[in-house]
């Protein structure tokens, strides 16, 4: 495993759990470190010895960000701020985990170089730590994915809605290797492109197809992925 300590914001979160026990890093609660309070964090930044920052910690959930508007802005986006000047002025590298939502998710396979346009709250929340980060430092990775738990607990799943989502314990260790790889700028990471359906039978083979008649919910959140297969393939992993 990579020897460089990361401090993880969000450490205690669903993402988080499959990956602080599987890196070198410090995994503060948030009573601990709240990253609404600049001071806070650079005083945990100073008493540890951390070399990067993998910043987790948002409001991911799209219905209550769409509720509480202006409580997930302050959490993904100034929250992002913060980070990231702590991250900037102490030379810190910052890998940020960000969302499919940021796109449109109408026609899919959504490349790095493709135009945002979110999909809702959250994905503009996102977006827009995206921007804070690009317009603060250059030294990062924004990792744009998406994660189901890991296990498929609904009864239905949708036959026309595709995805490059995977379970979040596969997520997280994609996401390990990426930070393994070190690696700059954006990228995409994910599985190959299957519907709901195709990945909820993965884990519970009783389940029944269901077609999404709504017309206003994104059926192509599907993220282009081959930067990352590259990326694997080079180093021997794929």
């Amino acid at each position: 495993m990579d020897n460089k300590k990361y401090l993880i914001t969000g450490a205690w979160g669903k993402l988080g759990r499959y990956i602080k026990d599987s890196i070198e890093s410090f995994s503060p609660t948030k009573k601990e470190m709240n990253i609404l309070n600049i001071c806070q964090m650079e005083k945990y930044i100073k008493a540890n010895k951390v070399n990067s920052i993998l910043h987790l910690a948002a409001i991911s959930d799209q219905k209550f960000a769409e509720k509480e508007k202006l409580l997930s802005y302050k959490i993904n986006v100034l929250g992002t701020r913060n980070v990231t000047k702590i991250a900037k002025k102490y030379n810190l590298k910052i890998f940020y985990i960000s969302t499919d939502y940021i796109f449109p998710c109408t026609k899919g396979n959504y490349k790095e170089t493709d135009n945002p346009g979110p999909a809702n709250w959250y994905g503009f929340t996102k977006y827009a730590g995206e921007l804070e980060i690009r317009n603060l430092t250059e030294n990062y990775c924004i990792i744009r994915t998406s994660f189901r738990p890991v296990k498929w607990d609904f009864p239905t799943a949708y036959t026309n809605v595709y995805t490059s989502a995977d379970y979040i314990d596969i997520i997280a260790k994609e996401i390990i290797l990426c930070l393994n790889y070190n690696l700059n700028g954006i990228i995409h990471i994910g599985t190959t492109t299957k519907s709901l359906y195709e990945l909820a039978k993965i884990r519970n083979p009783y389940i029944v197809p269901e077609e999404c008649n709504d017309e206003t919910f994104p059926k192509r959140r599907d993220l282009n992925i081959d930067n990352w297969l590259f990326e694997k393939r080079k180093r021997g992993d794929l």
